[in-house]
């Protein structure tokens, strides 16, 4: 069986742990990827590596080199609701691939691959769970404020899986302890495949920012009470979610999503008392985020004091734009033009792992071409081919890396 075969293998078995037959549903701390996990643990102890999941729920493999300062290479194994077979989950596949094809090589760096937990942020609305515990963001306080659809916390979700919140304190890295962390990812958008090239050679991430917005007014009868003395919740969503896609278009490259959107009564007869929706911003440009949030949170100002309403925001995420490594970068391109693959350089949309990471270890994004540009979605698809071609890339990679010049200072 050859890395395609391989790695087809793998991601036909991993989608199967899915709550839904209609595309792939692995929320975090859940029974699917519970079996996730022991698959991807499977799969890394017949790669010969060391083997355990830390109190974030992340899945870890390790393959000790002379020097103990790693190079980590991973993407999460969680997913949206009724999403694809590929967003993240083959980015670890491939990290996995990339460990078994080294198993018998001598290597410089540690060799870390990981499989993070709750990336996307779907079940609790925050997101990069482990990437941020690596980081030491999370306390206590923040794991029993943040709250499913089940009114379940993320501090008893992890209680019923098994974990020690109170144990997270002791997987912050050490950063001077890291090389550099790399991600292999499906692209997420149509460029690469436009373009007609195997990779995609990732520049910068978008900043993010994610809020749950509640509109509070008041529940009347929809026959009896006039238009004029209404204090509608839902017609000043409305009016906020309309200002929200104008302010987007205003910033070049910026974009502005709500995709969720609860209302209470939620009855065909009753004036709706509260409207609860949420709102994701997004943009390269560090100014223009901060000008597009300001935009928005002004006018929902306005329309509250208008209509005679009150509000309230809670902020889920706010993760900052990222630029790649450049060493990282030259490295991938270098390697991609001795093996023969083309390539395009391009900013990334969506926020990955790296995002964080990258704040405070280098760190390098490789993509590989989505058909159709589609994603979270079933029809989600990115060719095995092109996958095996991004593991051949981070190991010519990694072997330029364990014999850079700095490795005399690591003797030393």
């Amino acid at each position: 069986m050859n890395t395609v075969d391989r790695i087809k293998e793998m991601l036909e078995t991993l989608k199967i742990f899915s709550e839904t037959s209609n595309g792939v549903t692995r929320l975090p701390f859940t029974k699917e990827a519970e079996l996730a996990v022991s698959y991807l643990k499977q799969k890394m102890e017949e790669a010969g590596l060391e083997v355990f999941v830390d109190a974030s729920g992340a899945v870890h493999g390790i393959r000790r080199g002379i020097s103990p300062r790693k190079i980590i290479i991973g993407s999460h194994y969680d997913s949206v609701k009724n999403g694809g077979a590929y967003d993240g989950i083959a980015g670890v596949v491939c990290a996995i691939e990339i460990a078994r094809i080294l198993k018998y090589e001598t290597l410089f760096y540690t060799l870390e691959i990981i499989g993070f937990n709750d990336e996307e942020g779907v079940r609790f609305g925050t997101g990069f769970f482990s990437s941020k515990a690596f980081l030491g963001e999370w306390d206590i306080e923040k794991l029993k404020s943040q709250y499913d659809d089940k009114n379940i916390s993320i501090y008893d979700a992890m209680k019923n899986w098994g974990l020690v919140p109170e144990q997270l304190i002791n997987i912050v890295w050490q950063i001077s302890k890291i090389r550099c962390f790399m991600e292999i990812h499906v692209e997420q958008g149509p460029v690469l495949e436009k373009e007609g090239v195997d990779l995609g050679i990732v520049n910068g991430i978008v900043g993010m920012r994610r809020y749950s917005i509640k509109i509070f007014g008041r529940a009347d009868h929809a026959g009896t009470t006039p238009m004029n003395m209404r204090r509608d919740a839902m017609v000043a969503a409305a009016k906020v979610i309309e200002h929200i896609e104008m302010a987007a278009q205003k910033y070049l490259g910026s974009v502005a999503t709500v995709g969720s959107c609860i209302v209470s009564p939620d009855t065909v007869n009753t004036v709706p008392e509260r409207v609860e929706f949420s709102l994701d911003i997004r943009s390269i440009n560090d100014d223009d985020l901060y000008a597009m949030e300001q935009d928005i949170l002004i006018y929902l100002e306005c329309v509250a004091q208008e209509r005679n309403l009150t509000y309230e925001i809670q902020t889920k995420l706010e993760v900052e734009p990222a630029q790649m490594d450049k060493r990282l970068r030259a490295y991938l391109r270098d390697s991609i033009l001795r093996l023969g693959y083309s390539s395009v350089s391009l900013n990334s949309g969506a926020g990955h792992d790296a995002l964080p990471i990258s704040r405070k270890v280098p760190t390098a994004m490789l993509f590989v071409p989505s058909k159709n540009g589609r994603s979270h979605c079933p029809e989600e698809y990115s060719k095995p081919e092109n996958l095996a071609k991004a593991v051949q890339v981070v190991i010519n990679t990694l072997k330029k890396i364990n014999n850079e010049e700095d490795i005399n200072n690591e003797l030393s």
